[in-house]
């Protein structure tokens, strides 16, 4: 009697115990694969599969995070199909982002060290990450703070409790996120090494969770200790990687292999079985979504059997979710700390930034966030926002690392055509009240040699301001030799330039991507040439002496995406330089005209110049350019004189290395049309199509005197085909080009690095 009384008491006491389960779901990490976990999700919602506990690592983390903040799974994908979304993974500023008043002029370096010499023995700063990091790091402050802020700082609070791990690399164990910021544990949890810079959280820095456990499930249970666990399992294991993927090797020499199994009497496991992909194989998310869904439907019978109690209705469930989002307080900031620098490095940050006494939102931070984020004296800023429940602000506290003092620049440039250069670059930094930025470099090889030594200050004034000085050493050697070749006899130089200049400029920013700036220039060109080509040895050269000083105004805009190589972006500039001349010239053994000579003139040139890319369909855009430029000065001594002074049309990397005696003018209109195909983000093909107007061709009559044609009397074209691979290490190039004018009209390259070159007097 008493044993048919007792199962009668537990099949009536049944239903509660089986009411009160809890489930706790676990997300492994994986990379991009772990947007499956989002189908999961979904899949567990629509059959009404309660979730009372999240954990996760890595992507884990950030799905867990924000399901846990009470985003629903279609708002997770409409996050992760963004623009925003890929700026953030891969680090590439939008066009209206780009601060292009701290720009620096490009250079041909292809990768630099930094040295930090405030230490007793000098240490080198090598890059920590293949991308940088601000944007995603305030992307994770903007979506999490405000979830964070209503939860109190406790993630039990959160819509969902949550928990994730990362790896605490200063004393070499897991750390269990439970409190704190939201933003700072699901950032720390997903960053992998090499790929995403770490984070320091209270002095110690962190890492990927993944390292040490990829899937939380002991912690699940230690801390929430739910009643049926659910774990998502969307990483491959540690498998031997491709001998060409750099992420797989990454991944497995530092992630620690981690058990996925759950026991049956604990709960179940959802293998998703997902094929080998990328770890950054963002785009493929649809796919990685429904491999989620499917799997978990497949498992639901399974599930169900394991969880009898149903979740709340959906209609319940979105209210639930809606009351906890509403509850979230403003990102509105009102107090801002800086932590890492001196007091009068704080003090420059902070002018850089912050308007005292204002509350700035979070959009009017962002914009001035990423300003920050483009001064190449920092080479890191870290955003965390602390709500203040006085007075319903938060208090932004920004981590600041200053860029090493002293860096060091190396550059190579070498093709097939036979040109070669090397560049070999510093510079030094400083930050008070004031940026200061000491730059130095040299450049040789066998068409061109340089120097460059600057000095600039940046003032950040409520309108910025630098001022910048500096001195350039101009080489190039021109040689008429064929550019198809690996090797080939070269004859001497025909046309030398050594031009020597020193430049002052100021500029002040114009909004976001401009930038408007004046100065003056002071230079020396010294003119070496033959009156013709075929020249002795024991002849002697014409040498034009010409002294220049300018001044000038001009305005320009810049988002291009790569300083040789662009595919997306635009550059626009309009400028005008007024100046003064003298030219001595000094005739050689070449010349019919064997009487020195001295011409003063004044001179005035107008630039205008607009070149964008157009995005068309899916991998294909379209870009032009066009440039007009009018330059009123006289004829020089002679025809050779004439034309080196006179103003080039050089488009593209193949034509950087020819003379282009026929694409000289002094006035002039070029333009082109460029249509590219992206591959990928780092491969493009390229077609290049230009035609070149002279308003006056520059002749020379049978002495070697130069006269003008009539007016847009001819036109010149240029075609450029290009394969282009932009690699972390530098570019590499396959040039196919045909120049009508030239001698030898075809070229072919192969080319790695980049082609460029100091400033002249005469450059804006």
């Amino acid at each position: 009697m008493f044993k048919k009384h007792s199962i009668l008491i537990l099949f009536g006491l049944l239903p509660l115990l089986v009411y009160g389960q809890s489930v706790g779901l676990v997300l492994s990490g994986g990379g991009a694969k772990g947007l499956a976990h989002i189908g999961v999700i979904k899949a567990l919602e629509e059959y009404n599969i309660p979730i009372d506990y999240i954990g996760g690592t890595s992507m884990g983390a950030i799905v867990g995070g924000l399901y846990a903040m009470g985003l629903s799974t279609d708002e997770m994908i409409n996050i992760v199909e963004s623009e925003e979304f890929s700026y953030w993974m891969t680090g590439v500023l939008e066009e209206e982002d780009k601060y292009y008043f701290k720009a620096e002029y490009p250079g041909p370096d292809l990768f630099k060290i930094g040295l930090d010499i405030k230490d007793t023995i000098p240490k080198t700063r090598l890059p920590l990450s293949l991308i940088s990091s601000h944007l995603m790091d305030f992307a994770f402050m903007e979506i999490f703070s405000r979830a964070s802020a209503a939860a109190g700082y406790d993630f039990d609070s959160l819509f969902v409790p949550f928990l994730c791990v990362s790896a605490d690399i200063s004393n070499s164990k897991e750390v269990v996120f439970r409190k704190g910021d939201l933003a700072q544990a699901v950032r720390a949890s997903m960053t992998f090494p090499l790929y995403f810079r770490p984070i320091v959280v209270d002095g110690n820095i962190m890492y990927d969770g993944g390292i040490y456990n990829n899937f939380p499930l002991d912690h699940m249970k230690e801390h929430f200790q739910p009643d049926v666990i659910i774990g998502s399992k969307a990483a491959e294991g540690n498998f031997p990687p491709d001998e060409f993927d750099l992420m797989g090797q990454i991944e497995n020499m530092v992630m620690k292999p981690t058990s996925y199994r759950i026991d049956p009497e604990d709960g179940i496991l959802l293998d998703l079985d997902l094929k080998k992909e990328s770890l950054l194989a963002f785009d493929k998310l649809d796919e990685f979504v429904d491999a989620g869904y499917r799997t978990t439907v497949q498992k639901m019978d399974s599930i169900k059997m394991m969880v009898p109690r149903e979740a709340e209705d959906s209609i319940a469930l979105n209210q639930r979710r809606k009351a906890f989002i509403d509850a979230w307080p403003e990102l509105r900031f009102k107090e801002f700390e800086i932590e890492g620098l001196n007091e009068k490095q704080k003090d420059y940050v902070e002018r850089s930034i912050w308007k005292k006494d204002s509350v700035m939102g979070v959009k009017d931070f962002k914009r001035e966030y990423l300003k920050l984020a483009s001064d190449k004296s920092l080479l890191y800023l870290y955003p965390r926002a602390e709500y203040n429940t006085e007075d319903s602000f938060y208090t932004l506290r920004l981590r600041v690392i200053p860029e090493a003092p002293l860096e060091a620049r190396f550059g190579l440039f070498f093709a097939s055509t036979g040109l070669a250069q090397t560049y070999l670059g510093f510079s030094y930094r400083d930050i008070s009240d004031v940026s200061s930025h000491l730059m130095g470099s040299i450049q040789f090889g066998r068409l061109y040699d340089g120097v460059n030594l600057g000095l600039r200050f940046d003032y950040p004034y409520r309108i910025p301001l630098y001022f910048q000085g500096s001195f350039n050493y101009n080489g190039i050697d021109y040689n008429s030799y064929n550019s198809n070749f690996f090797f080939e006899d070269l004859k001497p130089s025909y046309i030398t330039e050594d031009e020597t200049n020193f430049r002052f400029d100021v500029g002040i920013p114009y909004s976001i991507n401009g930038v408007i700036k004046s100065g003056l220039g002071i230079g020396r060109n010294r003119e070496i040439y033959y009156m013709t080509k075929d020249f002795s040895s024991s002849d002697t050269s014409d040498v034009s002496n010409v002294n220049l000083m300018s001044v000038y105004v001009t305005g320009e805009r810049n988002t291009l995406n790569n300083r040789q190589f662009a595919t997306n972006g635009g550059y626009r500039k309009l400028s005008i330089r007024f100046g003064y001349g003298i030219e001595s010239y000094i005739p050689g053994s070449t010349s019919q005209n064997m009487i020195n000579e001295k011409l003063n003139y004044l001179w005035f040139t107008a630039i205008y110049e607009n070149t964008a890319y157009i995005p068309l369909k899916g991998s294909l855009s379209l870009g032009y350019h066009f440039l007009m430029q009018a330059t009123f000065k006289p004829l020089q001594s002679n025809y050779f004189s004439t034309i080196i002074e006179a103003p080039v049309f050089q488009p593209n990397i193949i034509t950087k290395g020819l003379f282009m005696e026929h694409y000289r003018a002094h006035q002039f209109i070029a333009a082109g049309l460029m249509p590219v195909y992206t591959f990928t983000r780092k491969i493009h093909a390229k077609m290049e199509a230009y035609a070149f107007f002279p308003g006056q061709e520059i002749l020379k009559d049978e002495s070697n005197a130069a006269y003008e044609g009539t007016y847009f009397n001819s036109m010149k074209t240029l075609f450029d085909a290009s394969l282009n691979f932009v690699t972390v290490a530098g570019p590499i190039s396959f040039q196919l080009g045909y120049i009508t004018e030239e001698e030898k009209p075809w070229v072919i390259q192969l080319s790695f690095g980049y082609l460029l070159f100091n400033k002249r007097s005469t450059d804006e």
